[in-house]
Formats: structure tokens, C-alpha cells, sequence
């Protein structure tokens, strides 16, 4: 645990109070805590019954992450490659309190996921709402100004609240655990490092992309 605590950057402390039950964290912070064991958070939201039921994962969720680990491992040791996890620049500095600052999530122009997951989870729910945020608010039980300041990032709920604001507005939260992946982080740090050249690859991109398109 003090190993995994100060690869993530916070006090043991932190890390023994989620692990016991006893804090009930962000999402972005449980992210920032298992990057630095070479895992990431992969959430969305889930239909009704397509939610998990309870807070104990299941046994075959965890052997399938154990098992995903251990190849990696095995993988990058025999390669010579360093551990899993994000390269250094790609998430901003962090204190080790909670909430742990928001992840840059991808690096494209426009898009706004650095407000954390509560914000990207939410904002999905709510564009597949009919009736948009006014109705997901109704729903959800919190008022406009509540809505808005979770979609914003302003406000991060904890992992239990944005379970209980999905669900109450009629969907869920579905969370599973993946070996990281340098993706995301490697393009954002390219979009910092060469803007210029990061929108020509975009542009070719996309030049691809649409001349691939049947007319």
C-alpha cells in the first residue's frame, strides 16, 4: 500500500481510507490512485440492469484484471519496456488530497473532458435524455444550477453520488478496469508539445476519414 501510495503521488492514509470503506472518493481520484499501478478506469453509463448491483466486484472481473496485469508485466519485461502508466507531463501535479485534479482526457480541439469524469459521465447521460438537461435534472433530482456546475467540473461527486444521480435520472454507472494505455496520454502531449503539427495530423486525419466515406 505505501508503495502504491507514493507512486500515485499521496499519502498512505488516502489510500488505506478508500481501500477500508471509509472514504468514499471521486472517480478521478480512484483513476490518478490505479494509474500508478499500471491501471486504468474505464466508465460509462450503463442501461438499467446493465449496472453493477453492488460495491464487491466480481470474482470474475477480478481475475480477468489480475490476469490482464500479469501479461502486461510479463509482456514488458521480456521487451526491456518500462512499467505501465502515464508518462510524466501527461496529468497535472497533484497534492494527494481528494479530489485528485481531472485527467486531460484526449487532446482534441473543443473537447472539454478535463472537468473530470462526473462531467464527461453526466453530459453523456444528459444528450441521451429526451428533454436534455431540464428533464435529466427533474429526473436526477438536483436543480439547474447543481447540474450545471457538475457538468462544468466545478463540482466532482463521489464515486456513490454520481451512481445515485445516474441511476435516479433512469440509467447507471458502469465501471471496469483496463492495463493502461498510453493513447490518450500520448496524444495530449503531443498537442502540447507541437500544436501546429498535431493540427496537421488532425487535418490528414480527417482527409482520410472522409474520402473513406461511401457517397
Amino acid at each position: 500500500m505505501g508503495e502504491l501510495a507514493e507512486a500515485a503521488g499521496c499519502a498512505e492514509d488516502l489510500v488505506r481510507r478508500i481501500e477500508s470503506g471509509d472514504l468514499d472518493p471521486t472517480l478521478d481520484t480512484v483513476e490518478r490512485i490505479l494509474n500508478a499501478s499500471g491501471l486504468e478506469v474505464r466508465a460509462g453509463p450503463a442501461p438499467p440492469g446493465g449496472r453493477y448491483s453492488g460495491a464487491v466486484p466480481d470474482p470474475g472481473e477480478v481475475a480477468r484484471v489480475r490476469a490482464a496485469i500479469e501479461a502486461e508485466r510479463a509482456l514488458r519485461e521480456d521487451l526491456g519496456a518500462p512499467p505501465a502508466g502515464p508518462p510524466a507531463g501527461a496529468q497535472p501535479h497533484w497534492g494527494g488530497e481528494d479530489p485528485a485534479p481531472a485527467r486531460h482526457i484526449g487532446a482534441a480541439e473543443g473537447r472539454h473532458d478535463a472537468g473530470g469524469w462526473a462531467s464527461v459521465l453526466v453530459r453523456s447521460a444528459i444528450a441521451e435524455t429526451p428533454g436534455g438537461a431540464e428533464a435529466f435534472a427533474v429526473a436526477a433530482g438536483v436543480d439547474a444550477e447543481a447540474l450545471g456546475r457538475i457538468c462544468a467540473g466545478v463540482h466532482r461527486p463521489t464515486v456513490a453520488e454520481l451512481a445515485g444521480l445516474l441511476e435516479r435520472a433512469g440509467t447507471g454507472l458502469r465501471v471496469r478496469l483496463e492495463v493502461y494505455d498510453e493513447h490518450d496520454d500520448g496524444l495530449h502531449l503531443s498537442a502540447v508539445a507541437d500544436p501546429e503539427r498535431y493540427r496537421r495530423i488532425k487535418a490528414r486525419a480527417e482527409e482520410i476519414f472522409a474520402s473513406a466515406r461511401p457517397a
